[in-house]
């Protein structure tokens, strides 16, 4: 049985499927129990990252355990660094691909609850917020692909890449210290709102420019994960980082809804499984990497404040609630759906 997130989208079931397991031994079949050597269906997966990065190893994952899960019946094709279609969702709602990795707050355009998903200081921890994108038991789920089933999508599970850090030129333990920094955000009217929350001087910037722009003092810093700080030796260039988590870095699965009704119950169950599997395992990859980022951070020369030597969390935390006020309308009853989810 497929669960509530599927009523009224071609599933022939109800009721609510058993919560997915990362590390179950017994998979869905997806049309037969043998193995087939060529698959029925070729499905398209585009996104704007490369092969080995994170998101192209969650990508991967997940079409390893589509290809396991319907006994190769179906296969999904890989397109990194935007080959098959730009990073928008429009692509997606035509049909030029099957799945696409996209931001939820980025199709906000769509459902404007959408942002609640990327809110700051929302998920209690790791387990809570991968309950929130379990595609078998979410309530949030259900209603934001309910909303969707005239848009041509929806939104399967999401990964998280690590919580974002502030790293800056200065140390900052508390938003005294922030006021009028120059901070590098996304252009994103929810980050740009978060940090002028916090006091800063939120610099929308594309990431291309960020190292030059540090280098030449155009900001005082920037905020990423730590997998970014690494990949992008940001540590070269920036003193302090600033253990805030203040949000997740969520990486929203999408599904052309047409493609998911093509498949049989059977398909379908076992697509969605491997959504919340690969998000499961590359959410504890994650977690794994953190101290190992933090250590090349260390060692590096970059020091981390973080609340257990000076960082006033608490007063990020007060001055995010700021962000819930300015996006009520926006966000409606979403934030409390997503608090409200149990692992």
């Amino acid at each position: 049985m497929l669960g509530s997130l599927l009523a009224g989208c071609g599933s022939s079931g109800g009721g609510s499927a058993p919560k997915a397991d990362a590390t179950a031994a017994a998979a869905p079949a997806g049309g037969g129990t043998e193995e087939v050597t060529t698959p029925d269906k070729v499905l398209k997966f585009t996104d704007q990252n490369a092969e080995d990065s994170p998101a192209g190893m969650w990508e991967q994952k997940f079409a390893d355990l589509v290809k396991e899960y319907t006994k190769g019946h179906i296969e999904v094709e890989l397109y990194f660094n935007n080959t098959l279609c730009g990073y928008d969702i429009q692509p997606l709602q035509a049909g030029i691909c099957d799945f696409i990795q996209y931001v939820p707050s980025s199709a906000g355009d769509l459902d404007s609850r959408l942002g609640a998903f990327d809110a700051p200081y929302i998920y209690r921890d790791a387990d809570h917020r991968l309950a929130v994108f379990d595609p078998f038991n979410s309530e949030p789920l259900k209603v934001i692909n309910e909303a969707l089933k005239d848009d041509g999508v929806m939104l399967l599970s999401s990964f998280n890449s690590g919580y974002r850090q502030i790293t800056c030129n200065f140390p900052i333990r508390n938003l005294s210290d922030m006021k009028g920094a120059k901070i590098r955000v996304v252009p994103s009217d929810l980050y740009q709102q978060l940090f002028t929350a916090f006091g800063a001087a939120a610099t929308p910037m594309a990431f291309s420019e960020v190292p030059t722009a540090l280098i030449t003092n155009v900001i005082d810093g920037q905020e990423n994960p730590y997998s970014v700080i690494v990949s992008s030796a940001l540590y070269e260039v920036q003193k302090y980082c600033m253990e805030t988590n203040h949000l997740p870095t969520n990486h929203g699965l999408w599904m052309n809804r047409n493609t998911y009704e093509s498949l049989t119950p059977e398909q379908q169950e076992a697509v969605l499984k491997a959504a919340y599997d690969a998000s499961a395992y590359m959410d504890k990859y994650i977690l794994d990497k953190v101290e190992e980022y933090k250590k090349i951070c260390e060692d590096n020369g970059m020091e981390i404040i973080d609340a257990e030597n000076g960082l006033d969390i608490d007063g990020f935390k007060a001055a995010a609630e700021n962000v819930y006020d300015y996006f009520a309308e926006d966000w409606g009853d979403m934030p409390d759906l997503i608090r409200a989810v149990q692992p």
